[in-house]
């Protein structure tokens, strides 16, 4: 009687497995959401944790720092440019230079340096947010005004106004930041 059990429990299983593998459900298949812990590349296939949010795809090493900022947009904001926006580098910085009247503009990108290593040099650092990034905005007593978007902890994207007037470098800056945060990747 044991073996009549024992047949017929293994048959009532064989009967469940079976159905559930030929179970259909309709719909579209779809990936779960991502809980934003971390970001994979195509391109390596690497993952990589950001304590901010990904807006835009590719890496930041990638990014060519001309494409944050048009020239439309930079005039928008600080008028009229002498000439078209240029690259340039400034040590680990690769950056693109804007030249607006009476002033500098820069829109640089440290892929190797994020912002706990960005230092006072004498000017006065203020911990604030532009979109979904933190950032820091150093007014220099040279009257510049840099504002530095956290990418990851250890990337950031540079906004550096210098004014030869004395009006506000930090108020037009931080708008060029606002420009330049969306496009971040």
């Amino acid at each position: 009687m044991n073996s009549r059990i024992v047949l017929t429990s293994l048959a009532a299983a064989a009967l469940v497995v079976m159905t559930a593998c030929t179970a259909s459900t309709s719909g579209d298949a779809k990936p779960a959401p991502d809980t934003g812990g971390s970001t994979s590349s195509k391109d390596t296939g690497s993952s990589t944790s950001s304590s901010t949010s990904t807006k835009a795809s590719g890496s930041l090493a990638d990014t060519d720092p001309c494409s944050l900022l048009s020239r439309s947009e930079a005039e928008r904001v600080v008028g009229p440019l002498k000439e078209e926006p240029k690259p340039e580098k400034i040590g680990s910085s690769r950056g693109c230079a804007f030249t607006p009247d009476r002033a500098s503009l820069s829109v640089g990108i440290r892929a190797n340096v994020g912002l706990s290593a960005l230092l006072p040099n004498g000017g006065e650092i203020k911990d604030i947010t532009v979109g979904q990034h933190q950032a820091r905005q150093l007014l220099d007593a040279t009257g510049s005004c840099g504002i530095y978007l956290g990418v990851t902890s250890s990337s950031r994207v540079e906004v550096v106004l210098n004014t030869a007037t004395s009006n506000d470098p930090c108020t037009p800056a931080l708008r060029i930041a606002e420009l330049v945060e969306p496009k971040l990747p």
